[in-house]
């Protein structure tokens, strides 16, 4: 019953073509399923501690890179050695501690949620970049605007903040982004935003009424 009423749910929610794309991603991601399952409680602070504990491992990692000082040769060689290990250790090793039974429903819905949110997200990935290439053939001259503003913003930033300080605050914000959507900080401090600007343009408004 639980089955056929997740399957109808996902019809309500996901396009055919996403469906297909969510099982062969729950299939190509099969091995590491517990994982991710971890991972994601992680990423969206089931526990207060969660954030805190993110924060200092990344913290004690940039640390860690700012005193060695690599070169970018030796640091890309050294995360792809971790990928490595990783991808042979994971198949050959996690199976041996965990047993396939101990696998629930309320996990797998959990895997199925993570899987659909991660299509979603390449879904939305496209039609920004969809929507980028039509403002460049619709509306060159606003497209050059933009990029040329946005780019300038982008090297004066590199230029005045550190480049590994604004590495490090780049991933903790990427790390730390779904909790903050998942517990809505964000969309709180977005609505707050909006209030704050209807404000003042309200009042440049009925400044400019009394001027008149």
């Amino acid at each position: 019953v639980n089955t056929s009423k997740m399957a109808a749910e996902d019809q309500n929610r996901y396009t055919d073509k996403q469906l297909v794309e969510i099982s062969q991603l729950e299939k190509d991601l099969h091995i590491w399923r517990d994982i991710i399952i971890h991972a994601d409680k992680v990423l969206r602070w089931e526990k207060p501690i969660y954030p805190i504990i993110l924060c200092s491992c990344l913290t004690v990692l940039f640390c860690l890179v700012y005193w060695l000082e690599p070169s970018v040769l030796t640091g890309v060689s050294a995360l792809l050695l971790v990928l490595c290990l990783l991808d042979y250790l994971v198949p050959n090793v996690l199976p041996k501690f965990i047993k396939m039974s101990e696998w629930t429903e309320e996990q797998q819905q959990r895997y199925h949620d993570i899987c659909a949110s991660l299509i979603q997200t390449k879904d939305f990935l496209i039609v920004c970049k969809n929507t980028f290439l039509t403002l460049k053939e619709e509306k060159p001259k606003l497209y050059f605007l933009s990029v040329m503003s946005v780019l300038a913003t982008l090297a004066w930033v590199g230029n005045a903040v550190h480049n590994l300080l604004l590495t490090y605050l780049l991933v903790c914000f990427v790390s730390l982004l779904p909790g903050m959507l998942h517990h809505g900080i964000l969309q709180y401090y977005y609505l707050m935003l909006v209030r704050q600007l209807k404000v003042v343009v309200d009042k440049v408004q009925k400044a400019r009424q009394k001027k008149d």
